[in-house]
């Protein structure tokens, strides 16, 4: 995921490398890979948070 549309409920998706997908609704996100390896990914956590208010920390 690349990019929130909170407006419309909608997730903009992208491939690993760096094109863009389309968009798809909340309804059909399934999961966010918030790190690789162990490694924490930029900004995920704060899509996951924006996604699911009740998830925020």
């Amino acid at each position: 995921m690349s990019a929130l549309d909170p407006a419309r409920k909608r997730v903009q998706v992208s491939n690993n490398r760096g094109r863009v997908n389309g968009w798809t609704g909340h309804d059909r996100v399934f999961g966010i890979r918030v790190a690789v390896d162990g490694v924490p990914r930029p900004g995920a956590a704060d899509k996951v948070a924006a996604l699911h208010p009740a998830n925020r920390p």
